[in-house]
């Protein structure tokens, strides 16, 4: 089955009337052209979420369109309960059984994809994120045992000096969707939003195996501020901020 990755760009803008952090520009390059290019070899249906603010003073849709023939998109107008929650809203351009990749716009990776997804695959992993280290109580973080299998998630409250980066893959789409509804009938939320770590914690309950791979953090390219974005950009010089 082909495999779906879902682009999560559906959440605040850093600010208001702020363009979707899908047009940061580098080298003449826009990020949805760069998130393309490194994703292109995974021969994946790639589905957006966009915001309907961004479609109609950006056409974002069209830009993502021409970025990414053959792209599905799914529209937002509201700000929803959280990560899991936009997810779910694409729940219909996946099928159980085909293996699902979620990815957050405001945060870039600076890997080779095709490489990852294979080493989960060849673990025989349910599910998986990349992860750097850090001890900042701003991310989701994950504890492992000593196979190397995560058994918690949490979020904004660091429990080892894993956090997870914004990319979550699950052998099965059906996995997601059900961990993710569990998490929200448990209302297992923080600060009223349900995130997509947490869904971890429901695919141990169901005594999955999820691991994870550790990368070099300068390789986590956060855009989640004005600043940052500035810093991707080249706008202003100076170490990139985590």
């Amino acid at each position: 089955m082909t495999m779906r990755v879902l682009i999560l760009a559906g959440g605040p803008a850093v600010e208001t009337d702020a363009p979707s952090v899908l047009l940061a520009e580098r080298s003449g390059e826009l990020l949805v052209e760069r998130i393309a290019r490194q994703l292109g070899e995974l021969r994946a249906q790639m589905i957006f979420v966009l915001r309907q603010q961004d479609i109609g003073r950006h056409h974002i849709d069209d830009v993502v369109r021409l970025a990414v023939p053959g792209a599905e998109i799914v529209v937002i107008g509201r700000e929803t309960g959280g990560a899991a929650c936009t997810a779910l809203l694409a729940v219909h351009h996946f099928a159980p059984d085909e293996e699902l990749l979620v990815l957050a716009a405001n945060e870039f990776l600076d890997i080779d994809y095709p490489q990852t997804i294979a080493e989960f695959r060849a673990r025989e992993l349910d599910a998986a994120t990349v992860v750097f280290p850090s001890l900042h109580p701003r991310y989701s973080y994950v504890a492992l045992d000593d196979a190397g299998l995560v058994v918690e998630a949490a979020e904004k409250r660091p429990i080892s000096r894993l956090a997870a980066a914004g990319f979550y893959w699950y052998r099965r789409a059906g996995d997601f969707v059900d961990a993710a509804e569990d998490m929200i009938r448990k209302d297992a939320q923080v600060d009223g939003a349900f995130y997509l770590s947490l869904t971890f914690n429901q695919l141990v309950l169901r005594q999955k195996r999820i691991g994870v791979r550790e990368i070099d953090g300068r390789r986590y390219i956060p855009l989640k501020s004005k600043h940052q974005i500035a810093v991707y950009e080249g706008e202003i010089s100076g170490e990139r901020t985590r």
